[in-house]
């Protein structure tokens, strides 16, 4: 997935540009959805939606577009 080959270095600056570029925008969008209580502290809630973010981006670029 996130390996590209080696002589491809343009390939593989812009796919991980572009992964951590989609973990900023989600964890900024689940950030400002979710509340903050007291189930959600600061903190946890700042954790979650790191890893909910990071899983949601790997998955969007594990998938393989069958032709």
């Amino acid at each position: 997935m996130f390996l590209p080959t080696p002589h491809d270095a343009k390939d593989a600056i812009s796919k991980y540009a572009g992964f951590f570029g989609m973990v900023v925008s989600i964890a900024f969008a689940l950030n400002l959805i979710l509340p903050t209580g007291e189930t959600f502290s600061s903190t946890p809630k700042i954790v979650t939606v790191i890893l909910i973010s990071v899983f949601l981006g790997w998955l969007s670029f594990a998938i393989k577009n069958n032709k």
